[in-house]
């Protein structure tokens, strides 16, 4: 293992042009590998002493590490522990930032060149050489202090770990280090490229990417578009992991109405491509004292805002500034790219500039003050959930758009034909771009499996003939989103015109299966949690018939391949499911239509009792003029009439049994009104008993009381929102015409 390491390092050193001879190359080849095989054979009676010694120090202080790596070179190579570690290894895993630079420059200072590209490059078990470590804990001085000035450095930036294959500028991009990346990414020359493969195929954008650093999948993408275009050896390009995010974006989450509110007033700023010029500038007063840091910041801000204010006033289109405002505060798409400054801050072409940028500034200003506001009522960490969510989504539709014209450039350029695959056992698109490599799917399904509707969108739009693409199982976009049951996929296809063809609705898949018959089966609906099964009985009944609706023609014509129908389908995969609904159908009867009697029982017992008693002189009652009498009256006769119309209700759907269509409307309906009724009652019982309780005090006790019926309600009201979602998830459930879709993780 170690001579293959050593031959590829010798090989890439022959290769980036550093000035070394084919025998120099091939002596450092020998000599790394001759003196590791060595070592690890030969281990005397100082070595193990000096390894107990390091032991000790570094329990103790760093400082008495640095002593002995200084006292004895040989300490340098020791390795320590199960890990293979050494004493630098240990340091920079640590985070002993100081201690590590003060060993790395003991190594460079009392080695030659080639011992030094020895020890530097010493791996650990796992294969990471210190360069790694340091990639991946994002220290850009450590990276620094190992590879400035070291004529070897381009050996050590191509090194690669045993367990993925990944060199340290890999490393650090999967880590998201974006600083440390962009240190290592400038040294590497014309390699860089190179350095940020795997042997997978996997890059540095598609790690980012997949663990959500958005900021450095941007700045990867600008300053080394090749990487866009890349795809592993499983075909899967930077889109495709982009579109196995669905959390990534605005389609992907679920939001109350009070926290979308709050989603659409928080200002996010999109992302630009950094620049070296402005790092120089941000760190040019660095040198100065701390309060003249924060003086010369503030006097800086301060001169940007009145050049700005003075451009706004005057008209003149001044530089562009380096963060645009999102799509979601002022109602355009991001694209990630500059717009033309005759069409405004987002491109609105109905107004002058400067209307348009005044307009943007009142929103903008509306926007904080709202934030200002529901800050105070939820909370800071609550705003900060809420931003952080926003900002994902306002980054990540940046670099799908980004993407996806790479991939528009990439299909002008070439022709389409040439790279069609026929083969079944891959996937089948009209456009070459997304059937490199060995894929097994495309990029919009892929997108349409995991509900990401934006990326199902925005293809459709570059690439219209992208409806016709199908993975190896031969589906469609249209079956994908039937068979993961993205509902608001399919419903948008459907709306758009996408499956207006009737030939697509029925057409057979790989399998011998229509669309239907997708959706027929249960199996397919697996991660579809519901709060109960009813629930889920119902939703699967819904989204059946939804889809039945939409194809038009009567969809039991078509059999699959062992003869069966799409409802003799439907009715064999919900059996079980039907059995366990109706089993929760009966237990919720049971327990509401017997707190319905008592309710009923109860009223109708203290309805009967006047407050107060009547009057003997004419027989009426004497508190019949007063308003808690009447507020008495009215709220026991409004809880008998809804605990009577609860409980009927609940006996009936006791009474009985219901087939599959039932789910659809009737079922639901009545179960909602019964619910509906059940808590009327309630709330009026209440009423009636603190009105009437109140008439029977006496003068002094009266408002005395109040507190005590304000908390009593404060609680009732409490574990009545606590029970509300589910109730409010039937009635979306029962009156949507499309499915809602229902969300497997929460973000916030």
């Amino acid at each position: 293992m170690e001579m293959e390491k050593g031959v590829s390092i010798g090989r890439m050193a022959s290769t980036i042009g550093v000035g070394l001879t084919a025998a120099a190359d091939q002596e450092i080849r020998e000599m790394v590998a001759a003196r590791r095989d060595a070592e690890e054979e030969e281990e005397d009676e100082e070595v193990t002493k000096m390894r107990r010694e390091l032991i000790n120090a570094m329990a103790g202080s760093w400082e008495n590490v640095v002593e002995i790596y200084k006292r004895d070179p040989r300490s340098h190579t020791i390795k320590i522990g199960v890990s293979g570690d050494t004493a630098l290894h240990l340091a920079i895993i640590s985070r002993q930032e100081d201690t590590a630079q003060k060993l790395v420059q003991l190594i460079i200072y009392t080695r030659t060149g080639k011992d030094a590209l020895y020890v530097l490059s010493t791996p650990n078990k796992r294969g990471n050489t210190p360069l790694h470590l340091a990639a991946a804990l994002g220290s850009v001085n450590l990276c620094n202090s190992i590879l400035i000035g070291n004529r070897y450095k381009q050996e050590l930036l191509a090194a690669r770990n045993i367990s993925s294959s990944s060199t340290p500028l890999y490393w650090a991009a999967f880590n998201g280090n974006k600083d440390a990346f962009f240190c290592l990414y400038e040294m590497c020359d014309a390699q860089a490229l190179e350095y940020s493969h795997t042997k997978d195929g996997y890059t540095a954008l598609h790690v980012a990417l997949a663990n959500g650093f958005w900021d450095l999948a941007f700045q990867i993408i600008h300053r080394e578009e090749r990487l866009a275009d890349s795809i592993t050896e499983s075909g899967e390009s930077p889109l495709h992991i982009l579109a196995l995010r669905p959390t990534a974006f605005r389609s992907g989450i679920y939001l109350s109405s009070f926290k979308n509110i709050i989603y659409h007033c928080i200002h996010v700023e999109e992302l630009v491509p950094d620049t070296f010029k402005e790092k120089k500038e941000l760190s040019a007063p660095s040198s100065y004292p701390t309060n003249y840091q924060t003086c010369f910041n503030f006097c800086r801000l301060l001169w940007k805002k009145m050049k700005s204010a003075v451009s706004m006033i005057s008209g003149k289109s001044g530089p562009i500034s380096n963060k645009r405002l999102d799509m979601e505060n002022l109602g355009d798409q991001g694209q990630g790219i500059d717009e033309p400054h005759e069409k405004g801050a987002q491109g609105h072409q109905g107004f002058p500039s400067r209307y348009g940028r005044f307009f943007n500034s009142i929103v903008l200003n509306v926007s904080k003050i709202l934030v200002v506001i529901f800050w105070m009522i939820l909370g800071p960490s609550e705003i900060k959930k809420l931003k952080e969510v926003k900002q994902q989504h306002i980054w990540s539709l940046q670099i799908m758009n980004i993407l996806i014209q790479r991939a528009k450039k990439f299909n002008d350029e070439s022709n389409p034909q040439n790279h069609v695959t026929s083969d079944r056992k891959f996937c089948y698109s009209e456009y070459g771009y997304f059937t490199r490599g060995s894929g097994l799917t495309t990029t919009i399904l892929v997108a349409a499996a995991n509900g990401v509707k934006e990326i199902v969108e925005k293809i459709l739009e570059e690439f219209p003939l992208a409806i016709l693409d199908r993975d190896n199982n031969g589906r469609d976009v249209v079956m994908v989103a039937a068979k993961h049951r993205q509902s608001h996929v399919y419903d948008f296809l459907l709306r758009n015109g996408y499956i207006a063809d009737v030939r697509t609705m029925v057409a057979y898949d790989g399998c011998g299966d229509i669309i239907l018959h997708i959706t027929a089966k249960l199996k397919n609906s697996e991660g579809w949690v519901n709060p109960t099964g009813m629930l889920q009985m119902q939703w699967e009944v819904k989204w059946y018939e939804y889809v039945k609706e939409s194809i038009r023609w009567d969809p039991n014509r078509w059999a699959d391949l062992e003869g069966k129908y799409p409802d003799q389908i439907f009715m064999e995969e919900h059996q079980e499911l039907l059995s366990k609904s109706n089993e929760w159908i009966n237990s919720t009867c049971n327990s509401c239509s017997f707190i319905a009697a008592l309710i009923a029982t109860v009223v109708f017992t203290s309805s009967a009792t006047v407050p107060g008693g009547l009057s003997q002189e004419n027989g009426k009652p004497i508190f019949q003029h007063h308003l808690a009498f009447q507020l008495f009256s009215f709220s026991s006769l409004v809880a008998l009439c809804t605990s009577f119309t609860s409980l009927l209700i609940f006996l009936t759907l006791l009474t009985t049994k219901y087939q599959y269509k039932d789910f659809n409307k009737n079922l639901p309906q009545s179960l909602i009104f019964g619910l509906t009724s059940l808590f009327i009652s309630m709330a009026a019982m209440l009423i009636c008993f603190c009105s009437g309780h109140f008439l029977m005090l006496e003068n002094r006790f009266k408002y005395a009381v109040i507190p005590v019926y304000a908390l009593t309600c404060l609680v009732i009201s409490y574990f009545a929102f606590r029970i509300l979602p589910p109730y409010v998830l039937l009635l979306k459930a029962t009156f949507n015409k499309v499915p809602e879709r229902i969300y497997q993780e929460d973000p916030l």
